[in-house]
C-alpha cells in the first residue's frame, strides 16, 4: 500500500475573504489534476471490466469519492491527501492489472490506457504535485479554448452528480445507469482529441440525470421523513447543554436527535438543515429545539460562539482548522484536520463533549423564521399567479434562487426589485423584499425541494415564455447541471450571479453565455433592459 466534504460555498463576504483564500492556489489546482487523472483513469478500467463482465471487486464508490474530494481538496492536511491520491493510485493499479490477466486468459485484444504519471513509495506530496502538474500542462496544452472549457463544465457537471448520488446514497438508493453514465463522462477526459458535438452531448445527458437523482432525492426524503409542512422555525435559545448539527445530512441529524433524545441536551441545526424543520417527522423529536445562526455570512462567528459540540455533515461550510478544537466531530470517511471522527454511527462522543461543555447559560431570543410550504395553499397561490400571467395582469414573471446569501447579492436584488415594472412579479426562494408582487418560498438550499416547486411552476406556465426570467443566485457546480437543463427545456433568459473564481473559474461563466445563452447578473438596470427587451 502506498502512502499511509465539504463544499466550499460561494459568497463576496464571508469567511474566505476574512481569511483571504478566495481563489484556489497552484498547489491546490495540482494536486485535484492528480485525484482527477488516476479518477478519470480508474473509471476506463471501471467500464471495461463491466463490458466484458469481469468478476473483480468493483471501485466505483472510490470513483465517486474522488470526485467529491476535489471540493474539498483544501480541507485536507498533507496527509490526508496523500492517504486519498494513494487509495486512487493503489484502486488503479489494481484494476489495471485485472484487467490485463482478464484479457490473457481470455485471449482478447486489451484496449489500455497509458499511465502518464506513475508513482513510488518514497515519493513526496510536493514530488507528486511537481510531477502532476508537468503532466497536466502537457495535455492541456494539446486542447484547444473550447475543449477546455467544455471539459471544464463537464468536470462541473460530474462533481455535482457524484454529490448528489452521495446524498441518495444516504436512503440507500442508488442508480446504476446514471452512475456508468458518470463513469462514461470521466473516461471521456482520458483521451485529448474528442469533438466538440461529444462532448456538449455527454454534458447534456448527465446534466438530465443530475435533475433526475435531485428528484429521486426528494421522493426519498418525503418517503423517511414525512411530507412537507409550512413551520415556524425557532431561532431563540434557552439555558441548556447544547449540540449543533451543520450541513445538509438529514439523516446525521435524525439519528443524533434519536440518540440524544434520553440526554438533557438540546439539538440546534444550522445551515442548510434549517429545512429539516419542515418534514414531518421531525417533529417526532421534543429536543429538536430551532435554528442556531446562519452561517450564510459567517461561520466562524457560528462555530465560536456556540456553546457546546457541534457535528458537521455533509455540505458543511470549510475553514475550521482554526477553530477551537475538542467539540467538533463527522461522520465523513476524512473529516477535516483535528476534527474528531464519529465511528460507526456512535454519537456517544459528540453527546458527551456537549455535556462537558459549557452550554447556554443564558437564552436569547430571537425572531422566528418560516421554512416549507402548505401544498394546498401553494398550489391555490400558483394557480393564481399563472392566471395573472395568462391575462397580463402580471407581464413578467421572476424566478430567483437558491441564494450564497452574499452582501453583494443582497445589495442586487434589493436594487433589482426597487426597478421592477409595476406589472412584473416575483416567485423567489432567497432574497425577500417583502412586497406585494412577491411569493417568497423559504426553502433554504434543498435543491430537491425548490426542484419540486419548480416543476409545480412549470405545469401551470410555459418555460419557453419570453416574459419568464430566471436568476440562479448560488454558486455551485449543481447550479451549473440545473441552469443547462433550463437552457435545453427553452427557458429564455437565465442569469447567473457573478461567483467567486475558487468556485467556478470565470471563464466558465464566461463561455455560460457562448454555449448556452446564459447572462451574468451584474447590473440591475441593464440586466432589466434585457428582461424588458428595451
Amino acid at each position: 500500500m502506498f502512502f499511509n466534504k465539504y463544499n466550499a460555498e460561494g459568497t463576496d463576504y464571508n469567511d474566505c475573504v476574512a481569511r483571504g483564500n478566495c481563489a484556489i492556489s497552484p498547489e491546490i489546482r495540482a494536486i485535484q489534476e492528480v485525484i482527477l487523472m488516476f479518477t478519470c483513469q480508474l473509471a476506463f478500467y471501471e467500464l471495461k471490466a463491466e463490458e466484458l463482465n469481469m468478476a473483480y471487486f468493483e471501485n466505483k464508490e472510490i470513483v465517486m469519492s474522488g470526485v467529491i474530494s476535489l471540493i474539498s481538496t483544501s480541507e485536507y492536511s498533507h496527509e490526508q491527501l496523500l492517504d486519498i491520491i494513494s487509495k486512487i493510485y493503489s484502486k488503479l493499479l489494481y484494476a489495471r492489472k485485472e484487467y490485463q490477466n482478464f484479457c490473457t486468459l481470455k485471449n482478447i485484444k486489451c484496449e489500455d490506457l497509458k499511465l502518464s504519471l506513475k508513482l513510488s513509495p518514497e515519493m513526496t506530496l510536493n514530488e507528486i504535485i511537481r510531477a502532476g502538474e508537468k503532466v497536466f500542462l502537457e495535455n492541456y496544452k494539446k486542447l484547444s479554448l473550447r475543449q477546455k472549457t467544455l471539459k471544464e463544465i463537464l468536470i462541473l457537471v460530474i462533481k455535482s452528480i457524484c454529490t448528489n448520488l452521495s446524498k441518495l446514497k444516504e436512503f440507500d438508493k442508488s442508480d446504476s445507469d446514471i452512475l456508468k453514465n458518470m463513469l462514461e463522462g470521466l473516461n471521456i477526459l482520458n483521451f485529448q482529441r474528442v469533438a466538440l458535438q461529444k462532448l456538449k452531448q455527454k454534458i447534456t445527458s448527465l446534466s438530465e440525470n443530475n435533475l433526475e437523482i435531485v428528484k429521486m432525492i426528494f421522493s426519498a426524503q418525503k418517503e423517511k421523513f414525512g411530507p412537507v409542512m409550512k413551520k415556524s422555525v425557532s431561532r431563540s435559545t434557552k439555558p441548556a447543554k447544547a449540540i449543533l448539527v451543520s450541513g445538509s445530512n438529514f439523516q446525521n441529524l435524525y439519528d443524533v436527535l434519536k440518540s440524544s433524545m434520553d440526554f438533557d441536551v438540546d439539538v440546534y441545526t444550522h445551515s442548510d438543515l434549517l429545512t429539516a424543520h419542515a418534514f414531518k417527522r421531525f417533529e417526532e423529536f421534543s429536543n429538536l429545539k430551532g435554528q442556531y445562526g446562519s452561517c450564510y455570512t459567517n461561520c466562524i462567528v457560528d462555530f465560536a460562539t456556540f456553546p457546546g459540540a457541534i457535528l458537521l455533515t455533509k455540505n458543511t461550510f470549510p475553514n475550521v482548522d482554526y477553530l477551537y478544537r475538542g467539540k467538533l466531530f463527522s461522520g465523513e470517511d476524512i473529516p477535516p484536520t483535528g476534527v474528531l471522527k464519529i465511528k460507526n454511527n456512535d454519537y456517544t462522543p459528540l453527546i458527551k463533549a456537549s455535556l462537558e461543555a459549557k452550554g447556554f447559560t443564558k437564552g436569547k431570543e430571537m425572531p422566528s423564521i418560516t421554512v416549507g410550504y402548505d401544498d394546498f395553499e401553494l398550489e391555490n397561490q400558483l394557480d393564481e399567479i399563472s392566471e395573472k400571467f395568462k391575462t397580463l395582469e402580471i407581464e413578467n414573471l421572476l424566478i430567483v434562487g437558491r441564494s450564497d446569501f452574499s452582501g453583494v447579492q443582497d445589495e442586487y436584488f434589493k436594487k433589482l426589485f426597487k426597478l421592477l415594472k409595476p406589472k412584473t412579479f416575483v416567485i423567489t426562494f432567497s432574497h425577500n423584499s417583502g412586497k406585494d408582487n412577491e411569493l417568497h418560498i423559504n426553502l433554504g438550499n434543498n435543491l430537491p425541494l425548490i426542484a419540486d416547486v419548480i416543476d409545480k411552476i412549470f405545469t401551470k406556465i410555459d418555460i419557453t415564455s419570453n416574459r419568464l426570467s430566471f436568476f440562479l443566485t448560488k454558486c455551485d457546480p449543481s447550479s451549473i447541471s440545473y441552469i443547462i437543463n433550463l437552457h435545453n427545456a427553452g427557458a429564455k433568459n437565465i442569469f447567473l450571479t457573478k461567483c467567486p473564481p475558487f468556485v467556478i473559474n470565470p471563464s466558465i461563466q464566461s463561455a455560460m453565455k457562448n454555449f448556452y445563452g446564459i447572462y451574468q447578473a451584474l447590473n440591475p438596470e441593464d440586466d432589466l433592459k434585457i428582461i424588458y427587451d428595451l
